[in-house]
């Protein structure tokens, strides 16, 4: 699952992105801008959501070359969806962009494993960071995705050891969500949810649903964009 090393390609050979913005005014301007400054570049896919990214990305690496993803999404942010694929072992170059001060993200971005990290107005310097980036050419100040791998899969942090559904269901059950409502939510049954449910004890070590919920809350901690 996309864990093979990402290689610089010919200067001047098409890019495949994968877009993440919640905001879908934001989003069609972008595309517009984006693809307008750079004709060799192709937007494989968008999404808006976090979730649907990390799927697509840890089940179709060969099919893009970079993930551009905004950094405040409405269910994982960016930092996270960067973590995430790390955790996996995915080499995917990600380069995270905002409307909002850098300096409010940049820690999170670098911890998470991103690449670079730039304001969306400034679409020539996303341009020559795509590039960059198609080169295997990291912004200063971030590792690169080989590096970022290696790091984090060092890291001792419980919430690796969750699978992807069963960090559905603790981010629904933080977000006050019963198992009916998480069934309702992940179109499964109940039953499969209390199941996931017990997993996650196990695998945090912790005896009730709620202190596995303290433990998730101070692991977003460290992505925090509010």
């Amino acid at each position: 699952m996309g864990t093979e090393q990402t290689k610089g390609v010919p200067a001047g050979a098409g890019i495949r992105i994968a877009l993440v913005e919640n905001d879908v005014l934001a989003r069609k301007p972008l595309e517009y801008l984006l693809t307008r400054a750079m004709p060799d570049l192709r937007i494989v896919e968008t999404f808006t959501n976090g979730m649907d990214a990390i799927q697509y990305c840890s089940q179709h690496r060969r099919s893009i070359d970079i993930l551009l993803t905004d950094m405040h999404l409405g269910d994982v942010d960016g930092p996270a969806v960067a973590w995430r694929l790390r955790c996996a072992g995915s080499m995917l170059p990600i380069l995270g962009i905002t409307s909002l001060p850098l300096g409010h993200y940049r820690d999170a971005a670098v911890a998470a494993g991103l690449q670079g990290l730039l304001p969306k107005s400034n679409i020539a310097r996303i341009v020559t960071v795509l590039r960059d980036l198609q080169q295997g050419k990291p912004c200063a100040g971030y590792e690169s995705p080989a590096m970022a791998v290696a790091r984090i899969g060092k890291s001792a942090s419980p919430m690796r050891a969750l699978t992807d559904a069963q960090t559905k269901v603790l981010e629904l059950a933080a977000a006050g969500y019963d198992s009916n409502g998480i069934a309702r939510q992940l179109h499964c049954a109940p039953s499969t949810v209390r199941k996931h449910k017990q997993n996650i004890l196990a695998r945090l070590n912790v005896p009730t649903i709620q202190e596995a919920v303290v433990q998730w809350t101070r692991f977003q901690h460290m992505f925090n964009l509010d």
